[in-house]
């Protein structure tokens, strides 16, 4: 114990140093405030779904390729709904609202619908690929023609129009890359200057010159903010269209990441509020002064301002998963300045002395407040390891931010203090000396000592039924159903899956690695028969609604080119008449082959058309599809999944993992350092069981009222785990010191929660009225995440105030030193 003595002396010390150095410490810290404040407006969001892999994983590094070589697979879906969309009126409307999108929206490739539809056929021998309409209809005559040549095409069912014909789509192809410059990676190309070039040298398809610029930059790829201005104008030019026969509805992953950007910047700004409100509040009613209010207040906002702008600094974007780490910090730091600033009022009410009482607080209150902040950073730099990049980022600068709060809260704070004139204001207490509260904590204390082997055994079997029960906790990702029932694009997502047969898309790569190795009609063979029956290892709510690759063109092409027969909507046999008509269809001028084939023939796109449901099924989809795949294709080709879809998939396989490996290591790295402060290894040991109660109660909370385990409930055990810690370590600080010093547990543990009981009390308040302000947001998602850190902290407050007491009673029977 000697060292933690020396410790709270160092501290004292310090205290004096900060008493008479106080203007100078406020002025320097200002400046470092103010120096990196500057870099706030560099601050970038980011909600795509690309955004939650690291820019060098391997998924990252193949999609980047994919979308280099292919274009966005991440598109905007309309989804128009009708009586009968062979309707003049209707397709007149539909024509006016497609050209109205292709006139008014910034960054598009272009605008695809039943308008401008491909449509292949032969005339006099001679292949013509024009617009699906040319012109409108203008009789029932032309209608019905439009029809059957619709329908004829087994390529728009599905796709085009639902099987009720009641539904249409119009697909806004967005550009892949952004009209704002090169981004920050440089691309180096190394070329030797004694390199001969000779006339058989073969270039990689890869490698397109035209994405690279002058310095050896890549283009930037689309931003969120030209994502968000194409989904605003998008939304503008609906409502000018949308009417009870032309109901229209907004869809696609693009679409659902924009929302999702959307609700993070409201429940932010929503979140801040409520949490300064809450703070406020609470601070006047436990201190009843300006400067306990006003003091905390000025921490907390240096500390979100040097944590916020760190994230800049490190270009680290603002994510869904760090948007609660404001509303944490403020908790978080507000907290360590009750615990110094209760033990500094009370004591200057009888002292009357700002110097003298500072150096009491940071004496008694000091290393336990260091400790705590170390804990809770140590859960949180947990997530640092995590494969999510949002979440490695929250683990990263979430921690940063405690140690950043500890800093305000030992040196500006106790800096604020000094240079503050404060009145003695005397609290209301009984005639024998007492407040509410303090008969209140002398009544626990009582009742913790005095039963001891009742509390246990009841927190025992309370242990053993919710472990039972925790056990049926199931894992689910599903980001559409954070989304409100009622919001639009959940509506809309789910209209296209139930009348289309899928929103959301996984794209296949086929690389045969041969140039021209798509010209092999057995490769072809393989293509189709994958297509019709790709389905059959499909499982429940999984599905394939529809495949889009080459073979629509070849198959088109090679019925146009004989005909017009409908016998000859197949793959021909000769790899020379194969190319041909590849030729023939790129010489038409259509120029949908590019974003099917690349440009040495050797790899092929195949787009699996999905309905949007929980990942852990669309990632058992994709585990057994890539077997499957594997198996037909052999040595033929080698097949990959990539794609918005896939990465929106496998990301939340890679948290699972992550976050046991963040468990692990948080739950041990608190243990040796609560060990360390206790320094007894069986009694540092035993009070981390209380700790474990909070996980497990939760746990059993979720399966009660049906919520999963996903991306961001996984987050709450080490988050839970680094708070629950916090009261533990102020309990168990407090009370090894009364302990050894009079030897009396009933005792040691009433002056533990005369004296820091309150704060304990009343920072777990304010912890749970933060997280509790995440009710307020958006998403379902924030709302179950505050629910349950909020419970986890009060059922954390109830264990070390109750089980913590009755465990030290049984275990330190002989009342002597340990």
């Amino acid at each position: 114990m000697n060292w933690r003595t020396k410790t709270e002396n160092k501290i004292e010390l310090f205290s004096d140093w900060l008493f008479d150095n106080a203007k100078k410490t406020i002025a320097a810290i200002f400046l470092l405030v103010v120096a990196l404040g500057s870099q706030l407006p560099s601050l970038k969001i980011d909600t795509t779904t690309e955004g939650f892999l690291h820019k060098t994983d391997p998924m990252r590094v193949e999609y980047d390729v994919f979308r280099d070589q292919f274009g966005r697979d991440e598109k905007l879906m309309i989804a128009v709904k009708t009586k009968n969309i062979f309707d003049l009126n209707f397709l007149e409307k539909l024509d006016s609202f497609h050209h109205a999108l292709e006139e008014g929206l910034p960054n598009i490739k272009g605008v695809d619908s039943l308008i401008n539809a491909r449509n292949t056929y032969g005339a006099e021998g001679e292949l013509i690929v024009e617009p699906l309409i040319g012109s409108l209809p203008q009789n029932k005559e032309e209608l019905i023609k439009l029809k059957e040549t619709v329908t004829n095409n087994s390529l728009y069912e599905n796709s085009l129009y639902s099987e009720d014909f009641t539904m249409t789509t119009v697909t806004i192809d967005t550009e892949t890359y952004s009209s704002k410059g090169l981004s920050q990676e440089a691309v180096e190309l190394d070329f030797d200057d004694n390199l001969d070039f000779d006339d058989n040298l073969d270039f990689d398809d890869n490698l397109d010159f035209d994405d690279i610029s002058i310095g050896g930059q890549k283009k930037l790829y689309l931003t969120d903010a030209e994502n968000d201005e194409i989904i605003a104008v998008t939304q503008r030019i609906m409502g000018q269209y949308n009417d009870s026969n032309f109901e229209i509805y907004l869809s696609g992953s693009a679409a659902i990441a924009g929302i999702f950007k959307q609700a993070l910047m409201n429940d932010s700004a929503v979140f801040i509020g409520l949490m300064m409100v809450v703070i406020m509040v609470v601070l006047f009613a436990l201190f009843r002064r300006v400067s306990g209010v006003v003091l905390p207040l000025a921490c907390v906002s240096l500390t979100l301002i040097m944590t916020v702008s760190l994230m800049s600094i490190f270009s680290a974007p603002f994510t869904m998963a760090t948007q609660i780490m404001p509303t944490f910090l403020l908790a978080v730091v507000t907290s360590a300045s009750i615990h110094l600033l209760a033990v500094f009022y009370k004591d200057l009410a009888s002292t009357n002395d700002t110097k003298k009482s500072l150096r009491y607080a940071m004496g008694h209150s000091g290393l336990a407040i260091i400790m705590t902040s170390v804990t809770t950073a140590a859960g949180l730099w947990s997530f640092s390891f995590s494969g999510v990049a949002p979440v490695a980022d929250l683990g990263v600068f979430a921690s940063s931010g405690v140690m950043v709060g500890l800093l305000c809260t030992l040196v500006f704070l106790p800096s604020l203090i000094s240079a503050t004139r404060f009145k003695v204001i005397k609290q209301k207490i009984d005639k024998n000396g007492q407040t509410l509260m303090d008969r209140a904590l002398i009544g626990i204390s009582v009742f913790a000592t005095g039963k001891p082997k009742l509390i246990i055994s009841v927190s025992t079997i309370l242990i053993i039924c919710a472990a039972i029960i925790a056990a049926q906790l199931r894992f689910s990702h599903f980001p559409l159903q954070w989304l409100p029932e009622d919001n639009f694009a959940r509506v809309a997502t789910e209209a296209v899956d139930e009348n289309l047969k899928g929103s959301l898309t996984l794209e296949v790569i086929v690389d045969t690695q041969k140039t021209n190795g798509l010209y092999n009609p057995e490769v072809l063979e393989v293509i189709d028969d994958v297509s019709e029956n790709i389905n059959s290892i499909s499982t429940g709510n999984m599905f394939v609604g529809k495949v889009i690759s080459y073979m629509d063109v070849i198959k088109e092409t090679n019925r146009a080119l004989n005909e017009n027969r409908d016998e000859y909507y197949a793959i021909p046999d000769d790899p020379d008449l194969i190319a041909q008509e590849f030729l023939l269809f790129e010489s038409s001028g259509n120029n949908d082959l590019a974003s099917l084939v690349d440009s040495n023939y050797s790899k092929a796109r195949l787009t699996l058309k999905t309905p949007f449901i929980d990942s852990l099924e669309a990632n058992a989809f994709i585990d057994n599809a890539q077997v499957y795949l594997d198996q037909k294709f052999g040595s033929l080709a080698k097949v990959t999944f990539t794609g918005i879809g896939t990465l929106m998939t496998v990301t939340f396989e890679e948290a699972i993992y992550s976050s046991a490996v963040s468990y692990i290591l948080a739950f041990s790295l608190i243990t040796i350092l609560m060990v360390l402060l206790i320094g007894n290894i069986k009694i540092g040991l035993i009070s981390m069981i209380p700790n474990v109660l909070p996980i497990i109660i939760l746990s059993t909370i979720m399966v009660v009222f049906k919520m999963p385990l996903d991306m961001f409930t996984l987050l709450i055990g080490a988050i839970a785990l680094g708070l629950a810690v916090d009261d533990t370590v102020h309990f168990m600080h407090n009370f090894r010191r009364y302990e050894l010093q009079y030897n009396d547990v009933d005792k040691a543990v009433r002056l533990t929660l005369l004296g820091t009981g309150r704060a304990i009390t009343l920072t777990s308040i304010v912890l749970a009225l933060g997280f509790l302000v995440l009710t307020f947001s958006q998403m379902n998602n924030m709302f179950d995440f505050g629910v349950l850190t909020a419970s986890a902290i009060l059922v954390a407050l109830l264990a070390d105030f109750f089980l913590m007491p009755a465990i030290m009673k049984l275990i330190i029977k002989d009342k002597t030193n340990i």
